[in-house]
């Protein structure tokens, strides 16, 4: 594996990849692996299924973090200011995010299999309306897709409901945490995963990670503009992309739940789509089965 932060869409960003660097001949990559990720969007939380990915396809695999949600440390570039640049963070600046980092480097002629998980699969719908882009793009895997109605969901209500109005204490708890000694924010929050059932081990860093308060409040704010801007489904891109998209749904989803697969299925009576006992923050305790299962998906492609 091999990581770092480079420039897309005038944000420093992070990119992980497996295989093959972002900047490696072209020539060499007849396919390719892409993952988007969900919000937060912290390519640490994907190691291991995208590693599981390329064990299983032997495809390179890239995997980009959105725009702020992954910090370079010791870096003499800071993040363009929030106040000042907060389309660069936002749903629509996301999706410009991917365009951007998609035109630049994806190879000339490589077949693409895209992945989108939760908002991301939101993102990589979007992406398909790219020609240049789309041409590439051999089959797009929305997992656990948030794709429509976010707000009225499950999640979606007690994020407005009592999350939204508590953003300005959240931040700064995650202030307080980061000042901190370092045992103690480590005990408090190996507490917070034992409870919570998050492998600590392999997820500790990247939880950490995100309760930077940089990082946080642009996770809060591209949540909030999930929930204002992601409203009905946009079944145009689907219908025009039917043989290239696959949705799988969770059964017990509470940002996309089991109603909306039905839903889609009676809409779209073509459209791939599956269930799966799965829950939607499958990147925790269920990674190499989800590989597995697209890894399956890929194969029979081909």
């Amino acid at each position: 594996m091999n990581e770092a932060f480079v420039e897309v869409n005038g944000v420093r960003t992070k990119i992980a990849t497996w295989g093959r660097w972002i900047e490696e001949s072209p020539a060499t990559i007849k396919e390719l692996i892409i993952l988007i990720p969900g919000n937060p969007g912290v390519v640490g939380f994907y190691k291991q299924f995208a590693n599981s990915l390329y064990e299983k396809t032997d495809i390179p695999v890239w995997c980009l973090s959105h725009a702020g949600h992954n910090l370079a440390e010791n870096s003499i570039t800071k993040l363009p200011n929030f106040t000042e640049h907060r389309n660069l963070y936002g749903l629509k600046g996301q999706v410009k995010h991917k365009v951007d980092f998609l035109e630049k480097y994806l190879p000339h002629d490589a077949k693409v299999y895209l992945i989108g998980h939760s908002i991301g699969s939101y993102m990589a719908l979007e992406v398909l309306n790219y020609p240049g882009i789309n041409s590439k793009i051999i089959k797009t895997y929305l997992l656990f897709p948030t794709i429509e109605r976010m707000a009225v969901t499950k999640n979606g209500k007690f994020l407005n409901t009592f999350v939204r109005p508590l953003v300005w204490l959240l931040l700064f708890c995650s202030w307080i945490f980061t000042v901190l000694p370092n045992f103690l924010a480590n005990f408090l929050l190996y507490i917070y995963m034992i409870i919570s059932n998050v492998p600590c081990q392999s997820q500790m860093g990247n939880i950490k990670e995100l309760l930077k308060p940089g990082v946080l409040r642009r996770v809060f704010f591209l949540a909030f503009e999930e929930m204002d801007q992601v409203l009905e489904r946009n079944d145009k891109i689907l219908h025009d992309n039917i043989d290239k998209v696959k949705l799988y749904y969770g059964k017990t989803d509470g940002w996309a739940p089991e109603e909306f697969y039905g839903k889609i299925k009676q809409d779209l009576p073509n459209v791939d789509a599956e269930l799966t006992n799965i829950c939607h923050t499958f990147v925790f305790n269920h990674s190499v089965d989800v590989a597995a299962t697209v890894c399956k998906w890929i194969k029979s492609t081909k």
